[in-house]
């Protein structure tokens, strides 16, 4: 069986020789691919940039990380048996949406990735969409469709970060909208209940078990269970940085 992770953030500040060893570090235990989530578009300033990352990423956020990582494929080009497939973070773009989708796609993007906070999460540290951008909710509702409708366009699965506890019904709306587009909503959603609620409804729905590691351990029973109910729709994601 191949292992693929699907949730792998793209910072790095080592040299390739490096990158190259830990490529093949995750190839010796197992791996097949990896999905790589890689921000190409970005504001100048860095603390603008940080209200949009979470807290623990923050040590791994300096101006050679951002610079690296905005374009994979030279990379990617390198040797190595491992298969990368890139993931456009569009956490940032907010116009000409349409021709930056079409764009990255034809650079090699193959599918997106959105960070789907409006308001300040106080628990991860985000700042969010209206402190950052200064958006409504309204407003990060109508450039987060307008992403998710050129994406889908484009024929790019789509990995959602959203807590289903608040965001739950644009999500499902979402996901209703785009049938023939997969959607990954990582964490769980932070809600096994409501994201059984769209497994259940949306067969193009997925989710991921990404940084559940200390819950699963503290009530393995229950996660256990959870995942053989919808082991043909769960992901293995570990939220790791590739550096």
């Amino acid at each position: 069986m191949k292992y693929y992770d699907a949730h792998i953030h793209f910072f790095y500040q080592c040299s390739f020789n490096e990158l190259k060893h830990k490529f093949s570090l995750l190839e010796k235990i197992g791996l097949a691919g990896i999905n790589i989530l890689v921000i190409s578009e970005f504001p100048t300033e860095i603390n603008t940039y940080l209200k949009m990352i979470p807290g623990a990423y923050h040590p791994n956020v300096t101006r050679e990380t951002l610079e690296n990582q905005k374009d994979p494929f030279a990379v990617m080009n390198l040797p190595r048996h491992l298969k990368m497939v890139p993931f456009l973070d569009a956490r940032f773009i907010e116009n000409n949406i349409e021709e930056k989708i079409k764009m990255y796609r034809q650079r090699g993007f193959k599918g997106l990735k959105l960070l789907y906070v409006p308001e300040e999460d106080t628990t991860l540290h985000i700042g969010g969409m209206e402190k950052t951008f200064g958006r409504t909710g309204k407003q990060s509702e109508k450039i987060t469709s307008l992403i998710i409708e050129n994406a889908s366009s484009q024929g790019m699965p789509i990995l959602m970060h959203a807590d289903l506890r608040k965001y739950g019904n644009f999500v499902a709306e979402m996901i209703g909208s785009y049938p023939k587009t997969n959607f990954n909503i990582p964490h769980f959603g932070f809600s096994r209940r409501a994201i059984s609620f769209l497994l259940d409804k949306y067969p193009n729905c997925y989710t991921d078990m990404s940084s559940l590691v200390s819950f699963m351990e503290k009530d393995p029973v229950s996660y256990k269970s959870f995942i053989k109910r919808y082991q043909d729709r769960i992901l293995f994601g570990s939220d790791a940085v590739i550096s």
